[in-house]
């Protein structure tokens, strides 16, 4: 499959006035994007084809959330097949073909700006069944999820109704786990289950962190996953009277198979897949991530730029807001290091058809 040149957008910028003016066509090709990578393109194709798919199952007609006002589900169907054939030639073809077939919309002239942090899969050492260490449960999902709030759950409200899914060591574990929305318990037969998210009780979230740092109790600057663990480690006494200022619950169930599973249902790919405030970006939608590297390591630099092909595959209680975006790094002590300490003001770019910004005389080509 083979793609034609299109004029480059920069181009015509320059041709509508000079270079401090704002551009007027409100997108950019994709290769012109700040820190546009094809490695990172290469890794999101897969991510970007399911997106596809689930974006076609919507109604054809049906208007996709507010940042790009006047896309339909129907304006991905042509662009969606033709990147799913270029794929069936090969990645460098289907490389071509998606930066031939999308753009990314500029809005007003710039990317959205976002506070961008970071989530991950944790994995903890846990029972089927409690002993004195491990006491406290992963619940499945109640008939009526929202009847109690976390402290209420951890006082015994669901005792007794045979919901405890598995056993953790540690409550302040089992929260992060909630936060996370997933993750996997090590057994003692060697077994590794696999939790993913069944539901909440509908309360509403609360970062203990920011509480933390109201309260003098951590310097700004240092809040983290990290440093929150530690604080709560040492003030044990403490610890669930901090928990519970977070109301909200989240359940759990088993499953099999790749994971973690996002709100989208399909499994999450690290540095690709993010969550994201499905009343601005629907499930499914890929944007261009700009941030920074929140620590050393993976041959980078605390506050390098990072630059992502991601997409919108997931949602979380804290992730409310055009501006907020979470990015998923996998598994594993690296990316645990780098979801804890993840805080940096970015911006994102939603990519769209070109043909769409086209027909409305707004896009390279029209």
């Amino acid at each position: 499959m083979s793609w034609p040149g299109g004029a480059r957008l920069a181009a015509l910028i320059g041709l509508l006035g000079c270079a401090s003016s704002q551009p007027s066509l409100p997108a950019l090709e994709l290769n012109e994007l700040p820190d546009w990578s094809q490695e990172s393109a290469a890794r999101a194709l897969p991510a970007i084809l399911s997106g596809c798919r689930m974006l076609l199952d919507l109604p054809g007609d049906q208007a996709l959330p507010g940042m790009v006002p006047g896309l339909i589900a129907d304006d991905w169907r042509e662009p969606c097949g033709k990147l799913a054939e270029a794929w069936a030639e090969g990645e460098s073809v289907a490389l071509r073909g998606l930066e031939h077939l999308f753009v990314a919309h500029l809005g007003d002239g710039a990317g959205v700006p976002a506070l961008v942090t970071g989530y991950y899969e944790p994995e903890f050492d846990g029972r089927r069944q409690p002993d004195r260490i491990y006491r406290y449960p992963l619940y499945r999902l109640p008939d009526d999820p929202g009847k109690f709030d976390r402290a209420e759950i951890a006082q015994g409200a669901l005792d007794g109704m045979g919901l405890e899914l598995l056993y953790l060591r540690d409550p302040v574990d089992a929260f992060f786990l909630q936060i996370q929305g997933s993750g996997r318990v090590r057994l003692d037969d060697g077994a590794l289950e696999r939790v993913g998210y069944a539901g909440n009780n509908g309360r509403d979230y609360v970062a203990i962190g920011k509480l933390l740092v109201e309260a003098g109790l951590i310097a700004k600057a240092e809040i983290s996953m990290q440093s929150i663990r530690r604080y709560l480690a040492s003030h044990p006494g403490e610890a669930q009277s901090w928990l519970n200022r977070n109301p909200r619950f989240v359940f759990f169930r088993l499953y099999d198979g790749p994971g973690p599973l996002g709100a989208m249902g399909t499994a999450l790919t690290p540095m690709v897949s993010v969550a994201a405030d499905p009343a601005f970006l629907a499930m499914g939608q890929p944007i261009w991530l700009n941030a920074q590297w929140p620590a050393d390591g993976a041959g980078h630099n605390a506050g390098d730029s990072l630059g992502v092909l991601a997409v919108a595959e997931d949602e979380g209680g804290a992730i409310k807001g055009q501006g907020r975006i979470d990015l998923f790094w996998g598994a594993g002590e690296l990316a645990e290091k780098m979801a804890g300490t993840m805080r940096s003001q970015g911006a994102y770019y939603p990519i769209v058809p070109r043909a769409w910004l086209q027909r409305r005389g707004e896009a390279p080509g029209s």
